[in-house]
């Protein structure tokens, strides 16, 4: 059960009827649930909704790597609907159970390691990231990184 109520497009105020109406158009109809508990805050809804737009447009890094990393994320944070939500997302671009339960075997590895890490107090050599940063001309090292 919802901790805050979910703010029906009956009971929005006009500012929020709005970014219901543009989410509505983008989601082919349909107003998830979590805009409906944003809509508690209207300047958060309409901040959040305006963030995602930003993030999510077409930039370097493309959709599907988004969906991936959303997923991750929800995974980590054991958020129900935002698991669920983006599982769904990984289907439209192609990801079968298989292919779900690979992104999730490698989330569950990373975090292991990355736990022993921190427990260990493992960290980056100073010396390394500086030779690894000149070497790159700034840019990360990614066959230091993958070693990792």
């Amino acid at each position: 059960m919802p901790v805050l109520p979910l703010v029906s497009e009956a009971q929005a105020s006009p500012q929020v009827k709005a970014v219901y109406e543009r989410l509505k158009a983008k989601y082919g109809g349909y107003l998830p649930d979590i805009y409906k508990a944003f809509a508690n805050d209207p300047d958060y809804l309409a901040s959040i909704t305006e963030h995602m737009a930003r993030v999510l447009a077409p930039r370097k890094v493309d959709a599907r790597t988004k969906e991936v990393i959303a997923f991750v994320v929800a995974a980590m944070n054991q958020c129900d609907f935002c698991l669920n939500a983006h599982a769904m997302g990984l289907r439209r671009h192609g990801y079968d159970d298989q292919a779900i339960a690979e992104v999730l075997g490698t989330t569950a590895l990373w975090s292991e390691v990355n736990r022993f890490n921190i427990g260990a107090r493992v960290t980056w050599p100073r010396e390394q990231a500086a030779h690894t940063h000149a070497e790159s001309g700034g840019a990360a090292d990614r066959s230091a990184a993958h070693a990792a």
